[in-house]
């Protein structure tokens, strides 16, 4: 499983990402990511619960994590089961 817990500003505070992804640019790239539905969803009175960008191969799922987000590569399940994870 694949996850990073990241701060509002795009900064990593801890998780296991592939050996391949930047983590510096992906952490920034969600909260942007996530900061972009934010502000288009208060445009109409809504808030949002999850980002989810779809890809070829995988998706990413960016939700709210207590005051900073959660990203997750992979799927709704693997989401679920990161959650589990980090609960512990």
């Amino acid at each position: 499983m694949h996850y990073a817990i990241i701060k509002r500003d795009g900064m990593f505070v801890e998780g296991s990402l592939p050996e391949h992804v930047e983590r510096d640019k992906f952490c920034i790239m969600c909260a942007a990511a996530f900061g972009a539905g934010t502000t288009a969803h208060r445009e109409y009175g809504d808030e949002v619960k999850e980002i989810t960008i779809k890809g070829e191969k995988t998706d990413v799922i960016i939700v709210p994590w207590q005051r900073d987000l959660l990203a997750v590569i992979g799927s709704k399940e693997d989401l679920n089961k990161v959650i589990e994870k980090i609960k512990q």
